[in-house]
């Protein structure tokens, strides 16, 4: 439900402006000289101009706003770097025209909204309930430079008296959250996103069932047996095809996410933790739109839900972040959108992720994304080559040689990221790398 709130509570209480400071200051040095001088017409105008200022700052303190406010956001959740229109709709509930103000939405600096604004004149509240003189809408674009759920209000209203001698800024309404999630980039469909067990390629079938032999028969990739080749297929789309594997009821993939603190740490938001999130996001997201379900075990704390109830028991009765729902997308990246780098390290984050894997009864897509401190446990991750197909871990650059080297030598496909790298990229290179490891092993 969209924030609502009519009761203004001063942000800064009223002062007096420069020129309010200004016309006091000038009284006071009247004061001073009509009783040095004695003069009454002096003494006059001293007052006055003394009094002046205090006088305003009552009139802003007393005529203060009245407003309702309605806030909603479209879209209502917005990736890192997209566009967003906060929609702020205000209603003055005073049987009395609003004086002149200025306005702005209350928020943090990544949310980017503008700065202060000439806020129309609304007239009198309309009993009847419909949305007249007395009403706006104000809108506004913005661009979030950085994911979370980011408060956005009160609206300030900021208005001075009719001399503009004091000044003073109201908070109406309650704040409503912005949900940014992290960058989402489109990755290309290969050979990491399927799994090969034997030879054999375990993945939905893509077909619209226009015949039998369409739905058993495939383009031919590397490390295909010759045995599955399906001749008939080949000859009528003239080139090598091989017999699909029967359509798997439930294809799943696990992903390891790094959670743990970064053995370098920057002023503010940290590049590599959030290129680290993107991949993951990205990645999910890709696994997902593939049919798969997916499971994510986190080295840190447990901050992923999944879906309620949808969750793999995992070490100690724990139950694993797992997103498999036609909405599951939405959920990985709302989760996504606050995890934060965890303090706490658990020790058995790779027996989880063993365990499901083991539970799969067949080698499946295993990912892994470290930018963390390096794993206690990298030994027992690096045994866990054989369950997973493909294997491939994502390490970031800031982390030790001998942790790649470890994985590699395990089998598991390596590649290293940098902070603020497109996730595209670091897919890219390693589509390479499983191509030309594929066709190596072939020679």
């Amino acid at each position: 439900m969209p924030a609502r709130g009519r009761v203004s509570s001063p942000l800064k209480r009223p002062r007096p402006t420069a020129r309010g400071w200004t016309l006091g200051a000038i009284g006071a040095l009247a004061l001073v000289g009509s009783a040095l001088l004695g003069r009454t017409d002096v003494l006059f105008v001293g007052v006055f101009l003394t009094v002046l200022p205090l006088a305003a700052m009552i009139s802003v303190t007393v005529d203060r706003p009245r407003l309702g406010v309605a806030r909603s956001f479209h879209p209502d959740v917005v990736a890192t770097g997209e566009q967003a229109t906060i929609v702020t709709t205000v209603r003055n509930q005073s049987p009395r025209p609003s004086p002149a103000a200025r306005w702005r939405e209350s928020a943090p600096d990544a949310v980017g909204v503008q700065g202060s604004a000439p806020f129309p004149r609304l007239g009198a509240h309309q009993a009847d309930g419909s949305l007249g003189r007395d009403t706006v809408v104000l809108r506004q674009d913005v661009v979030p430079e950085r994911r979370g759920a980011h408060p956005v209000g009160p609206l300030i209203v900021s208005r001075t008296d009719p001399f503009g001698i004091a000044y003073a800024e109201y908070a109406v309404g309650q704040p409503r959250q912005l949900l940014v999630t992290p960058r989402v980039v489109t990755l290309p469909r290969g050979e990491l996103d399927v799994a090969h067990s034997e030879g054999t390629e375990h993945e939905l079938l893509r077909h619209s069932i226009p015949s039998a032999d369409e739905l058993i028969a495939r383009e031919y990739r590397p490390g295909d047996p010759l045995r599955r080749v399906h001749w008939r297929a080949t000859a009528r789309h003239d080139q090598l095809m091989v017999r699909q594997e029967e359509q798997r009821s439930n294809p799943e993939a696990w992903m390891l996410m790094d959670t743990r603190p970064l053995p370098l740490h920057t002023d503010g938001v940290d590049e590599e933790f959030e290129t680290l999130v993107d991949l993951v996001a990205s990645i999910g997201v890709h696994l997902l739109d593939e049919g798969f379900s997916v499971s994510v075990v986190e080295t840190g704390h447990r901050q992923l839900s999944g879906r309620s109830g949808a969750g793999r028991t995992g070490t100690m009765g724990a139950m694993t972040a797992t997103y498999d729902v036609g909405s599951a997308d939405r959920m990985l990246l709302a989760d996504l959108a606050a995890v934060e780098s965890s303090t706490d390290v658990r020790e058995d984050a790779v027996a989880e992720l063993g365990a499901g894997l083991r539970r799969a009864g067949r080698p499946v897509p295993v990912f892994a994304v470290l930018a963390g401190a390096a794993p206690t446990e990298l030994g027992a991750l690096a045994a866990l080559r054989s369950m997973g197909d493909p294997a491939v871990a994502f390490v970031a650059a800031s982390m030790p040689a001998e942790v790649a080297e470890l994985l590699a030598d395990a089998g598991w496909l390596t590649v290293t990221f940098a902070a603020g790298e497109n996730p595209a990229e670091c897919w890219q290179r390693a589509l390479r790398r499983q191509r030309a490891g594929v066709v190596s092993g072939g020679d």
